[in-house]
């Protein structure tokens, strides 16, 4: 199977602009000092947010969004705190280009500096990187917010969606007579007229097993294909990335529009975030990132933590080792509590409360 083709100047064009926009380098990180206070680090600084404790926070890919002392809720992005609403009735989510925010019913996006809202009666949302879906229940209408407008994709529904998953630039969903169908750089695709038995979504990719052949199909950039003819033991998805493990235990990665045969045997675990698929087999840990195979080490790890081009992880030896973008780093060599990948930052904490942060290859 290869999807390799030659396509339209234009469409190639703005394909590569995307791509550009959603890989953007993503250096920020948030947490609370030993007083509770709010920590942002961004692009190699640290700044305080807050001076007193904060109620909640949670740390997108571009920005930090948290409920303050007074369940004031504000977002810090691009050097800037804004101040949005208080935070009654009151849920909010965070991806790596958007924050979503609830109230009440009325549904919010906070996307490059400004609030816009979406909807007055939502439901059934679901977010991604770039991308929110959601059900307008005063137009029984499946709208999707992605490249700053409002797309409405169907409209008088006599009941929901069935099931809807995002990826990072795309909406995959089952419509209420059982067509499954996809929205993709603006437009409107129906992958088929039947629902399928299971599917998964990520950037550029949908994969699904159809209820009529029970074969494994694939959508990508476009186009569409027969991966395999008979359903497979697991499959999952990232950026343009998929691993999965064939009928006959046969373990595969597609990358860059071909499938490539990496085991001859089930992993012993695999998983896919982002740019990387991460398995081990025979207590052979290894990370596949841009189309090679990295050994990580000869043991299984106990404690690792998977980004999206890359992964953090407590070696034997107890130090915390971080692979990142095609290199490796030891990051600390003092006893860790606990760690967490954000794009392409590392934060850890050593002692009581004490936290650093790893970022650029070295140490802040």
């Amino acid at each position: 199977m290869n999807f390799k083709k030659i396509y339209f100047a234009f469409f190639i064009l703005s394909l590569n602009i995307l791509v550009c926009l959603n890989s953007s380098a993503q250096s920020i990180t948030a947490f609370t000092d030993n007083k509770g206070n709010l920590q942002v680090f961004d692009k190699g600084f640290f700044r305080q947010l807050e001076y007193l404790p904060v109620t909640s926070y949670k740390i997108g890919g571009n920005s930090i969004a948290y409920i303050d002392h007074k369940n004031d809720f504000k977002i810090y992005y691009d050097g800037q705190t804004f101040p949005l609403l208080n935070a009654a009735e009151f849920s909010y989510y965070v991806t790596n280009n958007l924050t979503v925010f609830k109230v009440g019913n009325v549904l919010y996006v906070f996307d490059k500096g400004e609030k816009k809202t979406l909807c007055y009666y939502s439901s059934m949302i679901a977010a991604n990187d770039s991308i929110v879906s959601f059900f307008d229940e005063s137009q029984s209408s499946l709208n999707i917010y992605y490249n700053g407008a409002i797309a409405k994709t169907e409209d008088a529904f006599i009941a929901r969606p069935k099931a809807i998953k995002t990826g990072a630039n795309l909406v995959a969903w089952i419509n209420q007579s059982n067509y499954f169908n996809v929205f993709y750089q603006g437009r409107l695709i129906e992958l088929d007229n039947m629902a399928p038995v299971q599917f998964e979504a990520g950037r550029d990719i949908v994969a699904y097993v159809d209820d009529y052949e029970q074969k494994f199909r694939l959508f990508y950039k476009g186009d569409t294909a027969i991966v395999e003819s008979f359903l497979p033991d697991s499959f999952k998805v990232g950026y343009g990335i998929m691993a999965y493990v064939d009928n006959l235990g046969n373990f595969h990665i597609f990358h860059d529009g071909t499938s490539t045969k990496v085991l001859s045997d089930r992993p012993d675990f695999f998983t896919v975030k982002g740019n990387v698929v991460v398995y081990c087999y025979n207590n052979s840990f290894n990370i596949f990132y841009e189309g090679k195979s990295y050994l990580l080490q000869n043991a299984t790890p106990t404690e690792f933590e998977v980004g999206n081009d890359g992964i953090a992880w407590i070696d034997p030896s107890r130090r915390l080792q971080l692979f990142q973008k095609g290199k490796t780093y030891t990051v600390s060599y003092e006893i860790i509590n606990k760690f967490k990948i954000n794009g392409d930052v590392l934060k850890y904490e050593v002692g009581v409360n004490t936290v650093n942060v790893f970022y650029n290859g070295k140490n802040q």
